[in-house]
């Protein structure tokens, strides 16, 4: 009888530290090209886009860069992405991502609520519609690639 409780046991331990190994995010999609129009237009292929164990799906997006820094626009990038996915897929969509690094980092994020990125989409279609002023932002890096620098 002790026997089979010990067996019963290891049994039990072998199951636990095999679940424990698994991949705990299998790969849904590999830059799949979507598209939607409501509630705006939005295109895109994410890098990536995992599914773990509870059909939850996490968008991912590959950097080259080494410093691991994240960004504000890696940020609205992957926040966009997981707008498109959710919009488009018949899944839960997580509200976090991960951005990986070229020298194996991988940052975990929290991203834009899909209204803060429909604001952010309105926003900028006020600006190129000119209906509203461009306006300098408070990170200066920015500027320096922005089209409407000449009108600020």
């Amino acid at each position: 009888m002790e026997l089979l409780l010990v067996f019963i046991a290891l049994f039990f331990c072998y199951l636990w530290i095999n679940n424990k190994r698994k991949n705990k995010l299998k790969i849904y999609s590999i830059e799949h090209y979507m598209k939607m129009d409501n509630p705006i237009p939005v295109c895109g292929a994410p890098d990536v886009v995992w599914i773990d164990r509870q059909e939850t799906l996490i968008v991912g997006d590959y950097k080259s860069r080494y410093d691991g820094k994240v960004y504000e626009s890696d940020i609205i990038q992957l926040s966009v992405y997981r707008l498109l996915v959710e919009k488009t897929q018949a899944k839960n969509v997580a509200p976090y991502g991960f951005i990986h690094f070229k020298n194996r980092l991988r940052v975990k994020v929290d991203l834009l609520s899909s209204d803060e990125v429909i604001s952010l989409y309105r926003q900028y279609q006020d600006v190129t519609g000119g209906t509203v002023k461009a306006h300098c932002t408070k990170n200066k890096g920015y500027c320096k690639y922005c089209e409407y620098l000449g009108s600020c």
